[in-house]
């Protein structure tokens, strides 16, 4: 008998719950979640990210690439600053800080930016009701030149700030990647530097070849079926994963909805698989989410650094009677998609699921 891949340990999240201070949130957040914002507040292309340790410790890091011009060459910038505040305050209140890289004295305004901003972005989203969805806030922020437009969207963790734009609907302040830390040994966040301006992968290529239609099920010992339209060209690896050379990998399961957290399981999930797992960023101006008939889709674009790959990822959440969620995902190196999109495109429709 195949082994069966169980996902819901692929996607597990700690239990440990940490908030803004005097923020109430629909969504917790948990430990290891950060984001990253393309910053307008200075000419050149900068970042700057926000990280979740613990209910008391958070990490800013601003960044900025280095800038090749005759003219005007500007070194690399890379800010890091450890931030522990007191958790029972309705308020930032700092307690402590380090700051965790090198600087100079030219930084100092650097630095000053990186406190304001923490202290900033959290009065701004302690403004804003409590939501559940998507909503927007008009504020004035001098930062910006006056008076904005802030989207927030519970999916989005720390702030849920998506982006924020000026009154003339320039973007002043966007979310471009988020993550989850795996370990205490993963680095992604302080390894972030953008995105190529261009996202190519030329090293995985796919052709199609002449094959025959294999229809796949499995099912569960609850009774439920899961079913995919494939071809002898994908390769059953366990029960429930095939493998499409080295191009493309597909995997389902159910995933079984625990009775305390019903209601917000499935935006929890949600929000976990639209987030860069250890070294993999998502592109999040390609992300598509889509909810219609108890099923939710989530489509991305993934870059990953060290190897200069570019995936195209998707994944479908589909509620059951009995409150568990059927699992599918399906990750293909974006050369291979490109090509072949109406070959991925009809596997995705072709998957079913059936319940006793």
């Amino acid at each position: 008998m195949k082994k069966h891949i169980f996902l819901l340990a692929i996607f597990s999240f700690s239990l440990s719950v940490f908030a803004l201070p005097g923020v109430k949130s629909f969504l917790p957040d948990m430990s290891g979640q950060y984001v990253y914002y393309k910053d307008s507040t200075f000419e050149r292309e900068s970042y700057t990210g926000f990280l979740y340790y613990d209910e008391g410790t958070y990490a800013i890091r601003y960044y900025a690439p280095m800038v090749k011009d005759k003219k005007k060459p500007l070194a690399e910038k890379d800010i890091r600053i450890l931030f522990t505040v007191d958790a029972a305050q309705d308020h930032v209140e700092l307690t402590g800080e380090r700051i965790i890289s090198t600087v100079t004295p030219e930084d100092t305004d650097l630095i000053n930016y990186i406190h304001d901003i923490l202290y900033e972005l959290t009065s701004r989203r302690q403004k804003v009701s409590y939501f559940t969805d998507k909503t927007a806030s008009r504020q004035e922020y001098e930062q910006f030149g006056g008076k904005v437009t802030m989207i927030f969207d519970v999916l989005i963790p720390i702030f849920n700030l998506k982006s924020i734009s000026t009154m003339d609907g320039k973007p002043a302040f966007t979310l471009v990647t988020a993550g989850q830390l795996a370990s205490s040994e993963d680095n992604s966040f302080f390894d972030f530097k953008g995105f190529p301006v261009t996202l190519v992968d030329k090293h995985h290529a796919f052709k199609k070849k002449k094959s025959t239609k294999a229809d796949f099920t499995y099912q569960t010992d609850t009774g439920v079926s899961q079913q995919i339209q494939l071809d002898s060209q994908w390769k059953q690896s366990m029960d429930n994963l095939w493998l499409l050379e080295n191009s493309a990998i597909l995997a389902m399961d159910v995933i079984p909805a625990p009775k305390e957290s019903a209601d917000t399981y499935l935006p929890l999930l949600t929000r976990r698989m639209m987030l860069g797992t250890e070294q993999s960023y998502p592109v999040l101006a390609w992300l598509s989410i889509t909810t219609e008939n108890k099923k939710t889709t989530i489509s991305n674009l993934h870059y990953k650094p060290s190897t200069e790959s570019v995936t195209q990822d998707f994944k479908i959440l589909t509620t059951l009677k009995n409150g568990n969620l059927a699992f599918f995902t399906l990750t293909i190196f974006n050369e291979a998609y490109t090509k072949n999109r109406a070959y991925f495109q009809k596997i995705i429709d072709s998957y079913t699921i059936e319940q006793k």
